[in-house]
This record gives structure tokens, sequence and C-alpha cells, in this order.
């Protein structure tokens, strides 16, 4: 069965990568053939466990909201606003996009806030008439390294404080400065990468000449959306003390906003959902759900602690840089949850591994910033590029995104690396 399963996963790999089939179309064929093949005894069963409806129902709920609040003028607002805080040069209003863009996704999922700033992102390359494509690529790798920073802003970082009992303080107080660094590096390489682009400049009377008042196209609406938008970032920030999932946030943003706004004629709305990235995230979900049924995620995971030979600094490396690399191909939420045992269990097996706390930010990091590597490897890549091809008609492709991709994971996990052994030294 593994072979098999084995088999499927690099064979929708490479369909995904050269695009000679639509990714969903073999994302779902690939799913659904596996199901049929009986690989988990009862298929039904193992369609329930390996799709997470959570991040799908979330999905539908924040793109049903995005909609909405397009309709008030609010995002083109918040993009002048931006411009016009950032000055004239538009390598600056880079770096502000980004590190809002980070910081954001600290504290809410990466999904909804690509899902927010695409569009803003959209009406500024529109206004300054500039190529959205390297702003796009910078945000959504910065929500990524933003998603790093704390317990709450990526899933995986969720399952390991929770496995690893760290506080949230403590967690935050060693992953914010080294992401922070790894953010500002990444961005002062795109900068030199896209030079070109990042070189224009716009006059202080252009900038002057913009007014963000226009774009309200009825004041109480406007406010209406303001307050809301407001309320769900608000439900997202004290999500965990509300005991309330994404997906329920994410359906009371989609579904209160049209009972809010458009309450009548709700199917415009409906139709602009992406269901090709729902049914892609589908496909995936149950070939990696039958990868860890069968045991590959365990063997992998394994493997790992074998090549380590006992040494927690080879340990460190080995998990930072292959957890990032995976993470980059498939789904960090199930490898993450593989390894936790495996760590867990590791002081019982040598007294080398007494102190196991570098590694649980060895795995945080990795896991976390491998999603930067391909277009599949976080569900914000593949979010922020379906918006990119549908709105603005430009496509990245799998080999494009992962040259650039490639770049920010290497410097990501290098930095992490080292940042590691600084900790294992310091414990040592």
């Amino acid at each position: 069965m593994k072979l098999l399963v084995g088999a499927v996963f690099a064979l929708v790999l490479y369909f995904v990568v050269t695009g000679k089939l639509n990714k969903t179309v073999a994302a779902m064929v690939g799913g659904l053939s596996l199901l049929a093949l009986q690989v988990f005894p009862d298929p039904y069963e193992g369609l329930k466990e390996s799709i997470d409806i959570n991040t799908i129902l979330f999905l539908v709920g924040m793109m049903i909201f995005v909609r909405v609040m397009e309709t008030s003028g609010i995002f083109e607002y918040i993009a002048i606003k931006t411009v016009k805080i950032a000055g004239t040069s538009v390598s600056m209003l880079f770096f502000a996009l980004t590190f809002v863009v980070g910081f954001v996704s600290a504290f809410i999922d990466n999904v909804t806030t690509v899902l927010i700033f695409v569009p803003v992102t959209f009406a500024i390359s529109d206004i300054l008439n500039i190529d959205p494509v390297p702003l796009v690529l910078g945000e959504i790798f910065s929500s990524n390294i933003g998603g790093t920073m704390t317990p709450i802003g990526d899933p995986p970082n969720i399952l390991i404080t929770s496995a690893a009992k760290i506080p949230f303080s403590e967690f935050t107080k060693y992953m914010i400065p080294i992401n922070l660094l790894i953010l500002f590096l990444v961005d002062v390489v795109f900068l030199i990468i896209f030079k070109n682009e990042f070189r224009k400049s716009f006059s202080k009377e252009f900038l002057a000449g913009l007014d963000e008042t226009k774009v309200i196209r009825n004041r109480k609406r406007f406010i209406q959306s303001a307050i809301f938008m407001f309320f769900i970032i608000s439900l997202f920030l004290f999500q965990k003390q509300l005991k309330l999932e994404s997906s329920i946030i994410g359906l009371i943003a989609g579904f209160f906003g049209l009972l809010l706004f458009e309450p009548q004629e709700i199917t415009p709305f409906l139709e602009k959902v992406e269901w090709e990235v729902i049914f892609f995230f589908l496909g995936l979900f149950i070939i990696t759900g039958a990868m860890e049924h069968v045991g590959i995620m365990e063997d992998i995971a394994n493997f790992l602690v074998k090549v380590s030979s006992g040494s927690m600094v080879v340990l460190s490396s080995v998990i930072t840089w292959a957890s990032g690399i995976i993470s980059g191909f498939v789904d960090n939420i199930p490898f993450t949850a593989t390894m936790i045992p495996v760590i867990k269990g590791l002081p019982e097996l040598s007294s080398q591994f007494s102190n196991i706390t570098p590694l649980w930010y060895a795995l945080s990091l990795g896991a976390c910033l491998g999603g930067n590597l391909t277009p599949v490897g976080a569900s914000a890549n593949v979010v922020g590029l379906t918006l990119l091809k549908k709105y603005k008609e430009r496509e990245i492709s799998f080999g494009k995104f992962l040259k650039y991709g490639t770049i920010a994971v290497l410097i990501s996990l290098a930095i992490s690396n080292v940042y590691v052994l600084l900790l294992l030294l310091r414990i040592m």
C-alpha cells in the first residue's frame, strides 16, 4: 500500500509541477483513486479523517466575506492610505506591505491575511500602474514567515506549543526576533531581484492628488463595513477565549456579511468563491491523509532520527532542513503531528536528548517556513496565486515560484539553523 500511495502522490506532484493537467483535477482524481482502491479499510471513514473540514469551510466563508467587503470600497481606501504612509518609493511600499502582512499573520490565519491584503495590493498596483507580481509574492512569503512568530499564527505551532507546554509569551520571545530578521533579509533579497520594478517612484504631487475619500461610494456602508471587519478580526484575536473554530468565524464573516449588506441577491457572491481552490485542497487532504494512514509520514520521521546518530546538533539541523523541505510539498500539519511523539520520546532513548526544547523550535521554524518553497506548500500560496490569475490574468508557474521560493526558504532555513544551534549552546 505504501508503494501505491507514494506512486499516486508522485504522479499528482508531477502534473502539478509540469502543468500538463489542471492541478485540481490531478489532486481530486489522485485522492478519489486512493479511496476507490480502498487504501483506507472504510473509504468513507478515511474521507472523514483525511479532510480538514475546518479549513474548507473557513476558506468558503472568508472568500464570501472578502467579496462582500470589496463592494464598500474599503480595500481601495486602505490601499491609498498605505501608499501615502509609505511615501513616494515603491521599495518602501513593498516593505510596508510585507511587514504589515507579517504582523497580521502572526495573529490571524495566513489565508485570511492573504484574502484581505491581495485585493488591497491589486488596488495599489492599479493606482500606481506597477506589476502586482512582486508585491503578491512578497505578501505570500511574509504571511508564512509572520505565521511562524506566535503559537496561533500557524496550525503546526498550535500542535507544538500544546504538546511541549510552551507558554505563549516564551514562544513569542524566541520566535518574533528571528522571524523579523528573516522577513527583513528576504525582503532585501527580493528588492534586489526585482530592482527594476522597485526602482520606480512617484512624485509628491501624484501622492497629494490621491484622495481616499473618493473611493467611498456609500459612507454609511463604508463605516458599517469597517466596523464589521474590525469585529471579525477581533473574533480571530480572541478565538481561543471564545472557543470558536476558524471555520465558524469564517462562516460568520461570510454569511453575516451577506445578511448585513446583501441579504437579497447573494448568487454573485457565491459564484466568486474559488471552487477550484476548495477542490484542490480536498484532493490534497485525501492524499496526505492516505500517506499518514499507511505509515509513510512515520517512516520519514523515524528516518530523520536515525540519521542524526544520537547527536543533538545533527538532529536539530536535520529537523530544521528536512521539515522545511518536506513541508514545501506536503501538508505540514500531519508531518508535525507525526514528529511530535518522536521528539517527545527522545529523552527515553538517550541522555543526549535530555533537553529537547530547541528541537521544538527547529520543528516549528522548518514546518512553517518551508511552506514558501512551492505553490502548494501552504494554503496562503494557493489562494494568493489563484487570486492573481483570476483578477490580474497573471499566472506564476510551479517552476518560477519554486525558483523564488527556494531563495526565500534557503535564507529562512539557514538563519533558523544557526539560531537553533545557538539555543542549543545556551542550554548545554
